[in-house]
This record gives C-alpha cells, structure tokens and sequence, in this order.
C-alpha cells in the first residue's frame, strides 16, 4: 500500500468510508457489540484497520515484504554520523573474554571463540529547526558528529 502520494493515499482511504459511517451509525444507536465498552474513536479506528485488513484483493505477500523493506532514508530533525571503529591489532581483549567466560562456566560447556571484528557505530542527536521532509545534508561523516555535537544542550 503506497501512501506518498495523495492520490494513492485517497485510493485506500475513499473504499473504506461507508464502512466507517455504517461502524458510527451503528455505535451511535448502541447496536454495536462494543459501543459500552470503547469510545467512538476507537471503534471507528478499529473498524477501519478491519476493513483495511479484510480486503477482498489482498495484494501478494512479495509486495508487502517489498514495502516493508524499503528504506527511506535519513530525513528530518536528526544528526546522524555512522563511524566504523577498526578491531585492535594488539590487544588482550580476547584474552579477558576468554577469562570471564571461564570463570563463570560450571561444568564441561564447549564454546566458539568470537574473533574480533570492527564495530560499526552511529550516533543520532536532535536537528532543530527541521521540517520532517528535509533531507540529510551532504556533509562527511565527521561533520555529521561536528554539527551533532554543536546541538546538544545537555550531559
């Protein structure tokens, strides 16, 4: 269900109004099986999610995966600066993993041991001043974290 544009956003809303209208009529004469126990809000919420969802051309599973994958991209009032922390060359890392898991295992468990990998890390903070729609500057990764930084107001 693609919802960017008005248009589409009309398509899906539009089929489901009479469905709605018969889900107020019916609560506002009490006939509803749940008008004593929700408000109106709620069931008109729930019978539009209803009739959303018993659509009589349910689209194929494949589309709604693809839909649900899409990314939409860094937008709006947030910094973001992705780094990538390298693996140690030298470090006894492992050897205190490797000491801590000994020291708390009972008996003759077997483990893998992890090898270390470089750790990807992003950090996120507030952009003020930015509508929702606005896309993310084209500014390196360093003057992303610079201009997070200036931000931020408190510990």
């Amino acid at each position: 269900m693609d919802t960017s544009s008005p248009t589409a956003l009309l398509k899906v809303v539009l089929p489901n109004v009479p469905t709605v209208l018969r889900g107020a009529f019916w609560y506002s004469l009490g006939f509803s099986p749940t008008s004593k126990k929700w408000d109106l809000r709620t069931e008109l919420i729930v019978t539009f999610i209803r009739s959303l969802l018993n659509s009589p051309k349910p689209s194929p599973i494949s589309k709604q995966q693809y839909q649900s994958t899409k990314d939409p991209g860094i937008k709006g009032p947030m910094w973001i600066s992705k780094v990538t922390v390298p693996a140690p060359e030298e470090s006894n890392v492992q050897e205190v993993l490797v000491d801590a898991i000994e020291a708390l295992k009972v008996g003759g468990e077997s483990y893998t041991l992890p090898e270390i990998k470089p750790v990807e890390v992003e950090w996120t903070g507030y952009r003020a001043n930015v509508d929702s729609n606005r896309a993310r500057p084209d500014l390196s990764e360093e003057q992303h974290y610079d201009k997070l930084m200036q931000g931020v107001t408190s510990d």
